[in-house]
């Protein structure tokens, strides 16, 4: 789960996004019938080929389902959903044998099992199917109850269509992004802490997770980040040229038309009615510096925009088309620029520069002074995209075939 976060908080950083509601190449022809199980409300459903894949990855180790020896059952289909009852509780659904047969012995040993264990459980039909549900809860398999009598599921919940029309063959999780805050409030630490979860509840309606890669889903609209993302082309990235020894995590924004780009980054911020604030920003800036932060970014024709964590803290690195080079840390001339043009992930306190060839760098003196860029690029770096986001040991690109795609160290 803890790697999953990372993906998924690079993912955000990245503005990363993805077709909404196309299809996508190897999806699986229909949903799994196991899915008609799952409540209408349900946060965050993994749908795994084996009982084992889903329990270690979705259920804490220090949970009273562990305590059950789930034998062949193990090894079938299974949904398991967590359900908001005042905290994020289980909900698990699992194959148990054709209807056609009499197959509750199969399940009799696992029941059994589970009322010793004080675990909850239910044993019931599903289209061809018999399916054990289990939960530590009992409003959970309350839920449960009400949503299969009232013959409604997640499959009937607003959105879940488009879900459906992009699902992956293999194990794949489901995020409802509505429900970030706590899915994912307690994933993250120091600067990422809030900003994570609040910007994942509207960047989208859903995202699904497979193996190698991440899909935002999301009705048309421009107050979706995704649809903003969705429209851009992608550009040169070439952050490796510069990115510090010690950096820790970055985000990446290659710029194939920095036009194009500010027409649909303002129109995302005006659909979330936040574009006056934005503009008070720039101003603010215009007035400190003598210069306008819009007219200087296309002046300098800026390429490629990319904020980096280092063990100093953050600098902001932009790539533009005149070459230059300092050798020695200056006094930024344009600083909050980078900050007040491309989002408050940039570093505020940029108040001094470096110029290394088309890069400008900037940040405080103390992140700047002992800068040393990398002696190797990163292993598989995307030399195009439409955005790069990650750290050493991952790293996710969004592609123009509309899929994030997803790197880590021990593929």
């Amino acid at each position: 789960m803890r790697k999953c976060v990372l993906f998924l908080s690079a993912l955000v950083l990245s503005v990363a996004a993805a077709s909404c509601g196309t299809g996508a190449p190897g999806a699986a022809s229909e949903a799994p019938e196991l899915l008609a199980a799952v409540p209408s409300d349900a946060q965050h459903i993994g749908v795994f080929s084996r009982l084992d894949n889903g329990l270690s990855r979705m259920i804490d180790s220090t949970s009273t389902i562990h305590k059950i020896d789930f034998g062949r059952l193990g090894r079938s289909r299974a949904v398991i959903a967590a359900c908001d009852v005042g905290t994020l509780t289980a909900l698990i659904i699992v194959e148990a044998g054709k209807a056609s047969d009499d197959t509750l012995a199969v399940a009799a040993n696992v029941m059994a099992q589970a009322d010793s264990a004080g675990v909850f459980h239910s044993h019931i039909t599903l289209g061809q199917h018999n399916a054990l549900l289990l939960s530590g809860s009992e409003t959970v398999m309350l839920v449960a109850a009400r949503n299969l009598a009232s013959e409604t599921s997640i499959l009937d919940a607003p959105g879940f269509d488009r879900v459906a029309g992009v699902l992956p063959s293999g194990d794949y999780q489901i995020y409802r992004s509505s429900a970030s805050r706590k899915l994912f409030k307690d994933m993250f630490t120091g600067y990422l802490s809030g900003r994570v979860p609040a910007f994942l509840k509207d960047a989208s309606e859903w995202m699904v997770r497979s193996e190698d890669e991440i899909i935002p889903v999301c009705p048309e609209g421009e107050k979706y980040y995704t649809n903003f993302c969705a429209s851009m082309q992608e550009a040169s990235s070439r952050l490796p040229e510069v990115l510090p020894e010690d950096y820790t995590f970055f985000v990446d924004i290659p710029i194939a038309s920095i036009s194009d780009y500010r027409v649909g980054f303002e129109r995302w911020l005006d659909a979330r009615v936040v574009l006056e604030a934005y503009n008070n920003g720039l101003s603010k800036v215009w007035s400190s510096t003598g210069k306008d932060p819009r007219a200087w970014e296309k002046e300098a024709g800026v390429r490629e925009a990319a904020v980096v964590f280092t063990s100093r803290g953050r600098i902001n690195v932009l790539r533009v088309k005149d070459k230059a080079q300092s050798g020695v840390v200056v006094p930024n001339p344009v600083t909050g620029f980078a900050h007040s043009l491309y989002g408050n992930i940039f570093a505020e306190a940029d108040s001094c520069m470096l110029r290394r060839g088309n890069w400008i760098i900037t940040g405080q003196r103390e992140a700047l002074e002992l800068y040393s860029p990398l002696s190797k690029a990163p292993a598989e770096w995307q030399s195009k995209a439409k955005a790069v986001a990650g750290g050493p040991d991952f790293r996710v690109s969004w592609k123009n075939d509309d899929r994030i795609k997803l790197w880590h160290s021990n593929q």
